[in-house]
């Protein structure tokens, strides 16, 4: 039991905490949706990643997808004129990244090349093509309102990012717990061999998978633009990859010790967030935000080990 709901006791025991430690600012209603707000980004980038993670794959091109979900989108916009097409030049720039995303999952699939590697390379051929296509420069000002209230407004008094994130996570949620293509990719995760010796088609979930942390990355790469009001060519989804696994991990310790799954990814998000916004709050300096995080996944990789060990 302890092992199962300890970080969700934790996650609470936090929020109280912080909440003790500065009652005025931390437990207010517009402090709480902050945490929230903060957290949509990481939560879309992680609840992508830990469909991967159910069949064992690391996608480590994230951080590099996210900076070109965020530079393609503002330069798209801009190069339209002064009346862009916002959903279209949205719905293309994710169709780039599912592109991205499914061709390494071919590249894993069909020639054998490790995930870990191959989505390396990726990320780090992603990063040069940007580099090279912006010439290293930020985007900054004309970019349209109609986008820019993807990330700075509000709906019914909640934020927008967190509405997509709420839509995200929703989504791959009930296609992991509720669908017969995420029963096979827990299948695959769990012994490849057997589920191919099933009937399912092992290689495609790789694409698939793939293509759907490519997609969430792009989704969080386009809301850190409109959120800002900028496309940077470099460094967007830096700062999302080491918490996004640390959140993922954590999850693997929640509930369902052991199994990558969307609610533990969403506990892990919270605590981060949590930790993130309280550290910020009470004035603790933000070095130790990182080392607080670099310990978080030392625990987390430590904890899912364990608990995947007894449940063996």
């Amino acid at each position: 039991m302890l092992a199962r709901q300890g970080t969700i006791a934790s996650l609470f025991l936090l929020v109280a905490g912080f909440s003790i430690a500065s009652p005025d600012v931390f437990a207010t209603r517009i402090n709480l949706l902050n945490v929230l707000n903060q957290a949509a980004i990481l939560l879309i980038i992680s609840a992508g990643l830990t469909v991967c993670l159910v069949m064992g794959l690391y996608d480590l091109s994230i951080s590099a997808l996210a900076t070109v979900g965020n530079y393609a989108i503002c330069a798209l916009l801009l190069s339209q004129g002064a009346e862009p097409h916002v959903w279209l030049s949205i719905a293309g720039v994710l169709a780039v990244c599912a592109v991205v995303g499914v061709a390494s999952g071919a590249i894993v699939s069909y020639l054998g090349v490790s995930a870990f590697i191959e989505t390396l390379a990726m990320g780090s051929i992603l990063t040069g093509v940007v580099l090279g296509y912006s010439d290293s420069r930020t985007i900054i000002g004309g970019i349209p309102d109609a986008f820019l209230a993807l990330g700075q407004q509000n709906t019914l008094g909640v934020p927008n990012p967190v509405w997509v994130m709420v839509v995200v996570v929703a989504a791959l949620w009930l296609l992991l717990e509720h669908t017969q293509t995420g029963r096979n990719l827990y299948a695959i995760g769990g012994n490849a061999e057997a589920a191919k010796l099933s009937g399912i088609a092992v290689k495609r979930y790789a694409l698939l998978a793939l293509g759907i942390s490519a997609v969430c990355a792009g989704i969080g790469g386009m809301i850190a633009a409109a959120n800002l009001g900028a496309g940077r060519p470099t460094g967007v989804g830096d700062a999302y990859l080491l918490n996004a696994f640390a959140a993922s991990f954590i999850g693997a310790s929640t509930l369902r010790p052991g199994q990558f799954h969307i609610l533990g990814t969403l506990v892990g998000v919270l605590i981060i967030g949590v930790i993130n916004n309280g550290l910020s709050v009470i004035g603790v300096p933000t070095f130790w935000q990182y080392i607080v995080q670099g310990v978080l996944l030392i625990v987390a990789l430590f904890g899912a080990g364990v608990m995947s060990g007894r449940k063996a």
